[in-house]
């Protein structure tokens, strides 16, 4: 190996899965230092973004976590994940995930894990108090909270985003609290802008180019008022609007999702029948945004006519795009898949083994972003939590100080 030249190794480690990296670190003290180093992480989750899902996991949100191998779906077994957080009773959640770290919890505990390399961490608990600024008589309602998980670029930092809304009955006026989490610092902080619209759905935010989505109303107390699309950039910490399509129509339903990297918007238009109670849902258009923030980049990258029959679909989302990049993996109704070929503009089924009555679905990066020190930059209850978790990790001669074991109870309350 010492005729190699370094550079050639270096590129061949970028390109294989984690699976493979965790057992090279065994090799030598050399190649643990390499791989361990916050500059070969970042060339390999960049070699892991540009390649069409070589190292993928298809993550189910059911009763349970459940995943399998994206590369080979239909013949791939469905498997229960065994993370941290998981209880003999209750379900475990997903918050949001962003390059192959998932934010989730349970009934007591919230965290961030990486099911590549197996770290996880715990964060303190976020307290919220009502506001105070409409007067002592005033009554405060919490009438919901939302939350996120994304990338900072320009800080190389993961942060953690909790939104709670507030809704004053006696001014009938909204007011937001929105706090941010940061993993690299390790604390939580008040965002001197804090949400200037309603949410009006309680979904996680959609992680796209720097930001959270989500879609938003500027009249929560009006029922018909228009809705929004905006994003929380999680640089600059400040909420600003994002441009929907030219020619978007009047759907009935809107929803949000990524696809290859671009923020993704789900457009459900329906025929009205005079005979009928309800509308009936006609079609399905995907929109992408090729160019972050640029009106005219949207795309209606397809469409899909509504299904005959028992196979009638009331929701589909976006997962991703095959290994070929030719088609499109849909979820459907939370009970199915669906492939899109992009090429033949037609639909065949999915089959998965094992298969879930309903679920939700992502698909999960294999990389080996750390998680920080939490602000204590790998101190000794963090080293012996390390070396519960993964034993080779013990040694501090490499860059490792970064990756450790922390919570966040993200979503519980003082009030």
């Amino acid at each position: 190996m010492s005729d190699v030249p370094p550079e050639v190794i270096n590129d061949i480690l970028y390109r294989l899965p984690v699976k493979s990296l965790l057992r090279f670190r065994c090799v030598s003290k050399s190649f643990k230092a390499l791989i361990d180093s916050p500059k070969f992480i970042r060339a390999h989750l960049k070699q892991q973004v540009l390649k069409h899902n070589s190292d993928v996991k298809l993550i189910f949100k059911a009763h349970k976590l459940f995943s399998l191998d994206f590369s080979s779906i239909s013949s791939s077994q469905l498997e229960e994940l065994d993370h941290p957080l998981k209880q003999p009773y209750g379900p475990t959640q997903v918050l949001g995930s962003c390059h192959g770290l998932i934010l989730s919890n349970n009934l007591s505990d919230n965290g961030v894990w990486n099911p590549s390399t197996k770290m996880f961490r715990k964060l303190p608990v976020c307290h919220v108090n009502p506001p105070q600024n409409h007067g002592p008589r005033e009554v405060a309602g919490l009438s919901q909270i939302c939350g996120g998980f994304g990338y900072d670029t320009s800080a190389n930092d993961y942060k953690v985003v909790k939104i709670a809304q507030f809704y004053h009955f006696s001014g009938s006026s909204l007011v937001t609290v929105t706090m941010v989490y940061s993993l690299k610092l390790g604390l939580w902080k008040k965002k001197i802008q804090d949400c200037p619209y309603w949410l009006v759905k309680e979904d996680n935010g959609t992680f796209a180019a720097g930001a959270l989505h989500w879609l938003a109303s500027t009249e929560p107390s009006s029922e018909w008022s228009p809705w929004v699309l905006i994003g929380l950039n999680l640089g600059s910490e400040r909420f600003e609007l994002v441009p929907y399509p030219e020619n978007l129509g009047k759907p009935l339903h809107l929803n949000l999702a990524v696809l290859g990297e671009c923020l993704c918007l789900i457009s459900g238009h329906v025929v009205v029948r005079t005979n009928a109670k309800n509308h009936v849902l006609d079609h399905v258009d995907i929109w992408v945004m090729k160019d972050y923030g640029v009106k005219e980049s949207w795309i209606k990258l397809f469409s899909v006519e509504q299904l005959d029959g028992c196979q009638h679909f009331s929701f589909l989302r976006p997962i991703a795009y095959s290994v070929t990049g030719k088609e499109v993996l849909l979820e459907m109704d939370n009970r199915k898949f669906l492939w899109y070929s992009l090429e033949k503009k037609s639909l065949k089924h999915a089959k998965i083994n094992g298969g879930l009555d309903f679920f939700e679905s992502f698909v999960n990066l294999g990389t080996l972003v750390p998680l920080y020190g939490g602000g204590n930059d790998g101190g000794e209850n963090e080293k012996d939590e390390k070396e519960k978790i993964e034993p080779e990790k013990k040694d501090g001669a490499g860059n490792i100080e970064e990756e450790d074991v922390l919570v966040i109870e993200e979503f519980k309350l003082e009030l």
